[in-house]
């Protein structure tokens, strides 16, 4: 069956990389469109008849917005264009209308699931400014097909696409994984790629492995940020970073100068990770307990934080911690993952008569719930910005402090 096709003007912004009309009296969720454009969208099947809405993608533009560009990664743009792979869903968008898309995307998730009123200005890096929006990336995950050639999915579906590069990624990444010969196929079939790259000058700082064996580089990688003074961590490569290549620096650097009006006695860091904001709150106060529920990165801040007992390192799921940790803490960092910290922890977090909450969140949809939980539990929310650590994705990092 041909796909359903229909002309339409995009009314505005939505979540998900996606804007939204109504065709027919049913809202449509587009791909590849902006909001004032005239557009031909194809329907995504099925489309059912009693569905409250479709999703389609947008195969012509017949009138164009201001902030639309040719896509900055063909193979990740419109299939129309000979795109339809995963992982790069604004790369249509300019710079400045991706930065506006962001910011809508916050600020009416907090409208809407909140209640909160709040201006959120996204910040671009200077780096991204001078990269165009490209080679940001410190980590690739990859798949080879049963021809042994590096891939990614399609949009929406199994199919493996073989890729001759990644214009997301970081730049010497990029150039190890050349030396590597990824690009060139010959690779394991049917296995994953694990691409990662650290910071700093150290020579050798990658990681390049196939079907879980290390092809090149090393399974520990440097990582270092300088706030106060320098930091540096050891991470497994298959441990959760920091994406971005600044976003550590960025995302910690702007979490310590929260910190520092409450420095004391206490502070707690919760889905810490392997340490990245536990360290630097190790200079602001006199005890620092942590949490996160991966043992190996539990492992590696143990590592990073060299044994000094000043920090109390838990492996455990924060829900399940925080009755067992110190009570009244002069601040708490959260940087949970997407599913957001949920209604158990945002509770949890009020009964031990906790002030300050510094939330870091990849996800403004659970960001906003969670602000709904603690507004119910008389938080407010005194500060907010947004920094576009993912370029050409609808993806964006939201800092906040919430006090009561």
């Amino acid at each position: 069956m041909a796909p359903r096709e229909f002309k339409a003007v995009i009314e505005k912004f939505a979540d998900q990389g996606r804007c939204v009309t109504h065709i027919e009296g049913r809202a449509v969720f587009v791909r590849f469109a902006l909001p004032g454009e005239e557009v031909l969208i194809s329907i995504d099947e099925p489309a059912r008849p009693q569905a409250s809405f479709w999703t389609g993608e947008a195969r012509e533009v017949l009138s164009a917005s201001p902030f639309r560009v040719g896509p900055l990664w063909k193979e990740g743009g419109p299939r129309a264009l000979g795109g339809g792979i995963g992982g790069a869903d604004l790369c249509f968008v300019s710079l400045e209308g991706q930065i506006l898309w962001k910011k809508w995307v916050i600020e009416n998730q907090l409208r809407r699931i909140a209640g909160i009123e709040a201006q959120c200005p996204v910040e671009r890096l200077q780096f991204d400014l001078e990269h165009g929006g490209l080679h940001w990336r410190s980590r690739i995950e990859l798949a080879t097909n049963f021809e042994g050639l590096p891939s990614m999915r399609r949009r929406g579906s199994h199919d493996l696409v073989p890729v001759s590069t990644m214009p997301l990624g970081a730049l010497p990444l990029l150039k190890e994984a050349e030396k590597a010969g990824i690009w060139k196929g010959g690779l394991p079939k049917n296995s994953s790629v694990r691409m990662a790259v650290g910071s700093g000058k150290e020579e050798g700082n990658f990681y390049i492995g196939v079907g879980g064996k290390k092809l090149a580089g090393r399974k520990r990688l440097i990582q270092e940020i300088k706030l106060d003074r320098a930091y540096r961590y050891e991470v497994d490569a298959a441990s959760f970073w920091q994406v971005h290549v600044l976003a550590a620096q960025t995302l910690a650097g702007c979490v310590y100068e929260l910190a520092k009006p409450f420095s004391g006695k206490l502070a707690w860091d919760l889905y810490s990770g392997s340490g990245l904001f536990t360290l630097p709150l190790g200079s602001l106060f006199k005890r620092v307990e942590s949490v996160e529920q991966a043992p190996k990165a539990v492992q590696a801040a143990k590592r990073n934080t060299g044994g000094d007992k000043k920090f109390v390192l838990s492996c455990a799921k924060a829900e399940k911690a925080i009755p067992a940790l110190s009570p009244s803490p002069g601040l708490v960092v959260a940087d949970p993952s997407r599913s957001g910290l949920g209604r158990q922890v945002c509770e949890g977090l009020a009964e031990k008569n906790v002030g300050a909450l510094a939330y870091v969140s990849c996800n403004p949809t659970t960001f906003a719930r969670d602000c709904g939980y603690l507004r119910e539990k008389g938080y407010r929310l005194e500060f907010l910005r947004g920094f576009d650590l993912y370029p050409c994705t609808h993806h964006t990092e939201v800092v906040a402090l919430l006090v009561r």
